[in-house]
């Protein structure tokens, strides 16, 4: 499995659909979120391969000042 933890979410999708892996997303985020926040990371995997298809969950980061 190629390591994609902390990768942004668009080059994570990009690598997995490229090797013919359908890709799932879904949010984590606490209650209030993160206000301005705009860089989407990778934060878990998780992979069913009988079913070629790969998990992630992701988080929005605020990486700019």
């Amino acid at each position: 499995m190629t390591d994609v933890l902390g990768l942004a979410l668009e080059e994570a999708c990009a690598l997995y659909k490229g090797m013919g892996y359908n890709v799932v997303c879904t949010e984590v985020r606490s209650k209030k979120g993160i206000e301005g926040g705009s860089d989407k990371r990778v934060i878990r995997v998780r992979m069913d391969e009988s079913a070629k298809t790969v998990y992630l969950a992701y988080s929005v980061f605020k990486t700019q000042i």
